[in-house]
């Protein structure tokens, strides 16, 4: 249960990760013009793009929260596996995880398909950032 847990939080991660390079790498002048031609997606990215502050807020009280929790949870596997905390051997393989699978390589995708990641994430980056909406403000002000 934790384990599918910790994967969870490590999809999380990703999804925050490249939602935030796939948006910042997005050809402007083809957003502008994705929008005038009626592509919902593009009208979504660039409504959410007009305040960049918020978005990146947003993207990274997420990213920053499924972080924190899925280093409490690789404590809780770690003292599962070892039989006591072991803060080194989870401090390394989280690292690792985390810079492999939550940073790395999401972004990379993101850097090279910056359309193909940033419209779909636009869908749940616009509702959380209504629901969260006043802790980005407290953030950002």
């Amino acid at each position: 249960m934790l384990s599918g847990f910790f994967v969870l939080l490590m999809v999380a991660s990703a999804y925050f990760s490249g939602s935030e390079t796939g948006m910042m790498r997005l050809n402007r002048y083809r957003l502008k013009h994705l929008k005038r031609t009626g592509h919902t997606g593009a009208s979504r990215v660039s409504k959410l793009l007009e305040t960049p502050d918020r978005i990146l807020g947003v993207i990274l009280i997420g990213n920053n929260f499924v972080n924190f929790l899925a280093a409490s949870i690789a404590t809780s596997i770690t003292i599962l596996i070892l039989g006591e905390p072991a803060p080194l051997v989870t401090a390394v393989v989280l690292t690792l995880v985390v810079l492999i699978f939550a940073e790395a390589t999401p972004k990379t995708i993101a850097a090279l398909y910056p359309e193909k990641v940033a419209y779909p994430s636009s869908l749940l980056l616009n509702v959380l950032l209504k629901l969260l909406y006043p802790v980005v403000w407290i953030v950002n002000f």
